[in-house]
């Protein structure tokens, strides 16, 4: 949705997934306190976090095993099927940790329940000396990580166990089941739920960030172009409000640095046709939208508790919050048209608000 249309004439003079189960050699006895390779046969990833990933927003992957017939390991013993996960493929500069976490265990048919434990990138299930299935069951566990880089992210998890002592190496070998995923993700501020709400927005203000909204849009012109061939280099910006509500006097906004406002533009040149916008001068890759953060001190305090409150702007430095310059060539003598607006909803559509 946008939050108010801005133009500015300037004259011129002139996840899919693919997973391949590995299975080598029958299932290592009851008596082995790991079990061993092709003992899980089965393992499907999903991902369960947000639809949309974005950097810095944490990805989880639920990922279920199927585990087989097991008789109970008998007494003095025990059973311990081991989990590793790994991104074995990520963007330039962009390799973080996998963390795992705990899901559901597979439902003993007898004796002590199955238990589980996470550390780091590794998740087992242990079975108890009395702990038996009489049927083929499911568990699942939690692959976690947070991209730092926007790209293509690839998780490989698998059931972590040496063929020649059915002990984990926490490395993969290619006669172990696994499963991987694809996860892409979208550049800082690509989620809809990291979008600052726009003009419309009547919740209440609190002191937290409740109430916060873009109230107004605009360009900065910062290159001008006296005659044809020349760039033109502008910067989107904008200004928020917090509603009236529940604010202690004094009181400033949150953090508001990892909250983004989608301003997109456009240009028309004198005869009402388009021109490409680029995000560099002298550059050909087209802009046509910018995501810009808030401050972390976003100034919307007052000395009167349950006010409205809204940025200023400053004599010296501008608008509180600015996008990157992007340019177009003015080809033609004339008026060219830029248009501003908060597509808060990321639809690229002129809409109320």
């Amino acid at each position: 949705m946008s939050t108010k249309t801005l133009r500015k004439r300037i004259a011129l003079v002139a996840v899919s997934a693919m997973g391949f189960g590995l299975m080598s050699a029958a299932p290592s006895s009851a008596a082995v306190d790991e079990a061993g390779v092709g003992y899980i046969t089965a393992i499907s990833l999903a991902k369960t976090s947000a639809t949309s990933s974005g950097i810095n927003n944490e990805v989880t992957v639920t990922a279920t095993a199927t585990f087989p017939i097991q008789a109970a390991p008998g007494t003095g013993d025990t059973q311990t099927i081991e989990f590793r996960g790994a991104l074995i493929s990520t963007p330039s500069n962009g390799a973080v940790s996998v963390a795992m976490a705990n899901g559901t265990v597979p439902t003993a048919d007898a004796g002590t329940a199955v238990a589980q434990a996470a550390s780091g990138n590794k998740h087992t299930f242990t079975y108890a000396a009395t702990t038996a299935l009489t049927a083929a069951k499911t568990g699942t566990f939690l692959a976690k990580f947070t991209p730092t880089v926007a790209g293509t992210y690839v998780l490989r998890v698998w059931q972590d166990a040496r063929a020649a002592d059915g002990v984990g190496d926490a490395v993969y070998v290619t006669v172990e089941t696994y499963q991987d995923i694809t996860v892409t993700v979208g550049a800082a501020g690509a989620l809809l739920a990291d979008q600052i709400p726009n003009s419309a927005d009547t919740t209440a203000g609190d002191n937290s960030l409740g109430g916060v909204k873009v109230s107004k849009v605009g360009v900065e012109v910062v290159q001008t172009s006296g005659r044809t061939g020349i760039q033109v280099g502008f910067a989107p910006q904008y200004l928020l409000t917090r509603n009236a509500g529940s604010i202690t006097a004094n009181d400033e906004a949150s953090d508001m640095s990892g909250k983004y406002a989608t301003i997109a533009y456009s240009v028309t040149n004198p005869a009402g046709t388009a021109v490409t916008v680029y995000s560099a001068q002298g550059g050909t890759t087209a802009s046509a939208s910018q995501a810009v953060a808030g401050l972390a001190t976003p100034g919307l305090t007052s000395a009167t508790a349950d006010i409205a409150r809204s940025q200023t702007i400053s004599p010296t430095t501008g608008w509180p919050q600015k996008g990157s310059i992007v340019y177009f060539s003015a080809a033609t003598a004339g008026t060219y048209t830029i248009t501003a607006f908060h597509d808060a909803n990321l639809d690229t559509l002129v809409s109320v608000g």
